[in-house]
């Protein structure tokens, strides 16, 4: 309570007793003191009616248990009650706060208030924090045990013979053979043109054709063409026939080509020789699923992906670079699409609604519950506090009022008589 409040209003009353008492003394038959002795008195009974009926409110006058006094502390339970129930029911009744929130678009105020705070230190401080804890909650051994289980179920419906169908049909529409045939055509091409390949050829050869046996003059013959053509003419011999032969099968047209193609294509689409290709697919995919340990190989990677993904989320510029233009440019595709924003509100306000309806009753809970922390000294002196200043300028009004109507009254008499 205002101590200056109560201050007037006690020296409205004194000045009132005062008065009273003062006109007593005084020749009551002028007409100027039965108007102020009257003026006294009534401003006296009314400033002494008014300082009854508010301490009435709060406690017992003077001490004094008086009947129908200490109004608030005798009646705190029906107070309390009634007061939770005006706001509960007619203040913060559902009906209301939910028409207050029909008038607000709560998902554009909550994406426009987030766009607002995205560019602050806090902010970009928060986004790289939560970026960090999520990447550090991620169960990278139970996500390596999920990749094993998934990758051994994709080998093992595996149709290796479907795959080799598929592989023979994708290598001979785009000509895979004919390149690995030109591919291995080089590599021949390359051995063949080195020298020491060259003397080896010769040297072969040369072996070759001292070790050949015949008769009279096919031998005769035989060793004049040996004596002749020594290692070195031999192997070059060699090595420009093989490859003219290598030059001839690069030409498309080459029938040799054609025919070693062919050969090779029949050979590949031969059913028994796909049977045995098959079968060394699946045993390789067994070996592959009993031999390598998959599961330790994905951790290892999903490892080295986190150790990077937290260095780049703990880089300074991660928020303004990535981060907050990510963010804003979701904000930005949700407030563009209206039908996604009216699915968004309409979820929102359902769930505020149930929200609401299972928790409405927890408002007269918390205001019992901060009353009840209350003695009634302390709660009195509370009420006091925020309206006792009110309070003691009735009694000042009381006191004034009653002083102009005890005039007016003597100015009655005085008329009347």
């Amino acid at each position: 309570m205002s101590s200056n409040s109560k201050h007037t209003a006690t020296v409205s009353l004194g000045v009132m007793a005062v008065g009273f008492a003062g006109t007593l003394f005084l020749d009551g038959s002028q007409t100027w003191v039965r108007f102020a002795q009257s003026g006294f008195e009534a401003g006296l009974v009314g400033g002494l009616a008014d300082w009854f009926a508010v301490t009435a409110l709060f406690r017992h006058p003077l001490g004094i248990p008086i009947p129908h006094t200490a109004l608030l502390p005798k009646n705190r339970d029906k107070v309390s009650k009634a007061f939770i129930s005006t706001i509960q029911d007619d203040l913060l009744s559902k009906k209301s706060i939910m028409d207050k929130l029909s008038q607000v678009p709560l998902v554009m105020r909550l994406l426009k208030g987030a766009e607002e705070q995205l560019g602050t230190d806090g902010a970009k401080a928060g986004i790289a924090s939560l970026c960090e804890y999520i990447i550090l909650q991620i169960p990278l051994d139970k996500l390596a045990q999920l990749g094993e289980r998934e990758v051994e179920k994709l080998l093992q419906t595996l149709d290796m013979r479907s795959m080799l169908n598929n592989v023979l049909e994708y290598a001979y529409a785009r000509k895979y053979d004919e390149k690995v045939f030109d591919f291995v055509l080089d590599l021949a091409e390359q051995l063949v043109m080195k020298e020491e390949i060259r003397d080896r050829m010769g040297l072969m050869a040369v072996q070759a054709l001292s070790q050949l046996k015949t008769n009279g003059f096919m031998q005769f013959a035989m060793n004049a063409f040996v004596g002749y053509f020594n290692e070195d003419k031999l192997g070059s011999l060699i090595q420009q026939f093989i490859l003219s032969g290598i030059e001839g099968l690069r030409m498309k047209e080459n029938p040799n080509r054609k025919a070693v193609l062919n050969a090779l294509r029949f050979w590949l689409d031969n059913p028994a020789n796909k049977d045995g290709i098959t079968s060394e697919l699946d045993n390789w995919k067994e070996q592959l699923l009993s031999q390598w340990n998959l599961n330790e190989k994905l951790l290892e990677l999903l490892q080295r992906l986190q150790e990077k993904a937290l260095a780049w989320v703990r880089d300074e510029s991660f928020a303004d670079a990535y981060a907050i233009p990510f963010v804003s440019g979701i904000i930005s595709k949700m407030e563009a699409d209206t039908e996604m924003m009216n699915k968004l509100e309409l979820t929102l306000r359902e769930q505020i609604a149930k929200w609401i309806e299972s928790n409405h009753h927890k408002i007269g809970a918390l205001i019992q519950e901060n009353i009840d922390r209350f003695d009634d000294e302390t709660l009195i002196s509370l009420m006091e506090d925020k309206v006792g200043k009110d309070l003691q300028w009735i009694r000042v009004n009381g006191a004034i009022c009653g002083f102009l109507i005890g005039i007016v009254l003597a100015g009655v008499k005085w008329a009347i008589g």
